[in-house]
């Protein structure tokens, strides 16, 4: 008897405690959301308001094949990463035209302060693909609101491999 009460009250606290986490899973798509419309509407104040205080880790790194095409363009071109800020980021959405990032297969992991989220992403500029990849977000949750310390992401040049070449 004491081992099925033991066992209900286990299967009871795992409950309870996925139910909290499914409000912070639902805060952190909310995050995700907003990053998305903001680009799309230049929004800077609602981007900016997403990341937690500097410094924010902002590194994309070049998939092996796109950095082959680009070795073979340019042979001293040897670095396959670059670090940028999420301000500059949003400097670029500024420039003239429509840019967008699209997510597929959004998948996040918490608990009730600290969380990541992984997603393939397309990148695209007048409704092209100019590149793709993987991405990845840390986040904290900082004086009650989810805030991203930190975005790595690998990038897929889509005018040497177009998305559908996965």
């Amino acid at each position: 008897m004491k081992t099925i009460s033991l066992s209900i009250f286990i299967l009871m606290s795992h409950f309870a405690v996925a139910q909290h986490f499914t409000e912070e899973k639902k805060e952190i798509q909310r995050v995700v959301w907003q990053f998305k419309e903001s680009i799309i509407k230049k929004d800077s104040a609602t981007f900016n308001s997403l990341f937690h205080e500097n410094p924010v880790v902002w590194i994309g790194v070049v998939k092996n094949r796109s950095q082959q095409k680009r070795l073979e363009i340019n042979p001293s071109n040897r670095k396959n990463y670059f670090k940028d800020t999420y301000q500059n980021f949003f400097h670029y959405i500024m420039e003239k035209g429509r840019k967008e990032e699209k997510f597929d297969k959004i998948r996040i992991v918490n608990d009730d302060v600290i969380a990541s989220v992984s997603f393939d992403y397309s990148f695209r500029e007048e409704n092209i693909v100019t590149n793709w990849g993987s991405e990845y977000w840390h986040l904290i949750k900082a004086d009650g609101k989810w805030k991203i310390v930190s975005i790595i992401y690998s990038y897929e040049n889509a005018k040497f491999f177009p998305i559908n070449s996965r």
